[in-house]
């Protein structure tokens, strides 16, 4: 019996972009942003993600679970633009390896549309997993959990979590990869600072950017419970005070009062549940 080969198709665009008052500017930063994960998830996609129509993107991965970890740490390049997801997981009808992620077609395409086409009929939840499987909801009702307590977060909060990611990141496949990108990475966050001063009224901005090799740590890849790998790592504040330029004291307080580590715990718990798709 012939095998079939199974692919993730990831569809995400802007909600409520015409509220930038530079959308000239806005696509520059999303376009920079894909640009900078297509090369830090290279050896994951299948297709690589790229602006399709208008503001919508789209891309083609190996996996569901890969698919899922470009889309979150996108989505915390993007921010503060606020996007909408569909994942779809399932196979091909239409497939060259010449051609396109646009080019091509079948049901994991199918699938990441009727997602997206959910999250624009008004769900309260702006990214849905659809393997048209009946484990989706369990996916999907975890997700929609950490999703609704990443945005009842305060912006400067959001910040610092963000940050977490750049420098002890659970996402991308190789760390190392970050440190070698760091001037193009530093430059993407400091225009991600004037976008917030910008477009958020409440944002205060207190940080500066300064990012070299000492913010990186290597993760230890010794640790095999995904939890432990993937937890808020000893240090890891004062890697981001020092990157941000505050107070470690202040940082401190932020990650206890915002449970930051179960916040990533959950992240991790969503990824091992959408790994198990096959």
């Amino acid at each position: 019996m012939k095998e079939t080969k199974r692919y993730t198709a990831l569809i995400f665009d802007v909600i409520e972009s015409r509220k930038f008052k530079d959308r000239f500017v806005i696509q520059g930063f999303l376009k920079n942003a894909v640009e900078i994960c297509n090369g830090l998830f290279q050896e994951l996609l299948c297709k690589p993600v790229m602006f399709s129509a208008g503001d919508e993107m789209q891309g083609l991965f190996y996996s569901a679970q890969d698919a899922y970890r470009y889309f979150s740490f996108f989505s915390r390049l993007a921010y503060p633009v606020q996007l909408r997801c569909g994942i779809g997981f399932g196979e091909l009808d239409v497939f060259s390896a010449d051609w396109m992620t646009t080019e091509l077609d079948g049901p994991a395409y199918h699938r990441a549309r009727e997602a997206i086409a959910l999250c624009h009929e008004g769900q309260e939840q702006p990214v849905i997993f659809n393997s048209a499987r009946a484990s989706d909801r369990f996916v999907n009702g975890l997700l929609g959990s950490y999703l609704l307590l990443l945005q009842a977060m305060k912006p400067k909060t959001t910040i610092l979590y963000t940050y977490a990611e750049f420098l002890d990141s659970h996402l991308v496949p190789h760390w190392k990869d970050l440190v070698t990108g760091i001037e193009t990475l530093e430059e993407h966050l400091i225009q991600q600072q004037r976008i917030c001063k910008s477009t958020i009224p409440s944002y205060k901005p207190s940080f500066s950017i300064t990012l070299d090799a000492s913010c990186f740590e290597e993760p230890d890849s010794s640790e095999e419970d995904v939890l432990t790998r993937q937890s808020w790592k000893r240090g890891l504040n004062g890697r981001i005070a020092q990157a941000l330029g505050i107070r470690r004291q202040y940082v401190d307080a932020v990650v206890r009062t915002n449970n930051f580590s179960q916040l990533r715990n959950f992240e991790a718990l969503i990824g091992e549940m959408i790994q198990e798709v096959k």
